[in-house]
């Protein structure tokens, strides 16, 4: 529970240090308001953490709670339906790695059917499906993040190719290709922190 907990520390740190990041990319493709999310995101996160208690599963549902109410955009509905979705699928009796895995697959699921997207569309997915793959097929938890972090940083590069579909940045078209997904940025670097 210790390493877990670090690791979610290091991830509220990243999504602030990279939130000039987020609301650059967010700006050209979108409506700028990225960063401003991730760090509403990242007290989310701070405030489930502030009781983290015993339970995997129950800090975990507690991290999707404590973000959906900090940031209730709809990036941070997403992301938090991720952690939820994580937390609804695995228990407490499995070993870390049964629990990222199972947990990135439920969270991929989730957001797919919850932002009515799929990988190659342009959005958090293209790095979030990866980024799971990569963990499942990884011989433990710290291999995990580093693979997850690099298939992550692979998918958000894919997305410069992309056009978008979904948002505000579907209005803009073609005018965004060669601009990485921001969305997708923001799941590389919590993988990125988390792995570090």
């Amino acid at each position: 529970m210790d390493a877990f907990v670090a690791a979610l520390e290091k991830l509220a740190a990243g999504l602030e240090e990279h939130s000039d990041e987020f609301t650059r990319l967010d700006s050209e493709a979108g409506d700028g308001d990225l960063g401003l999310t991730a760090g509403k995101i990242a007290v989310g996160i701070r405030l489930a953490l502030s009781e983290p208690g015993d339970s995997v599963k129950q800090l975990i549902l507690n991290l999707g709670k404590e973000i959906s109410k900090a940031a209730p955009s709809t990036f941070g509905t997403l992301y938090a339906s991720g952690f939820l979705a994580a937390g609804l699928a695995i228990n407490d009796e499995d070993d870390a790695l049964v629990q990222l895995r199972s947990g990135l697959q439920a969270a991929l699921e989730k957001i797919a059917q919850r932002g009515k997207s799929e990988e190659g569309q342009r959005t958090l997915l293209d790095a979030l499906g990866p980024a799971a793959r990569a963990a499942a097929s990884s011989p433990d938890v710290p291999a995990a993040l580093v693979s997850a972090a690099a298939a992550a940083g692979e998918g958000v590069e894919a997305t410069k190719a992309m056009t978008p579909q979904h948002g505000r940045a579907g209005w803009i078209g073609e005018r965004a290709r060669g601009i990485a997904d921001a969305g997708a940025t923001v799941i590389w670097r919590s993988f990125q922190s988390m792995s570090s």
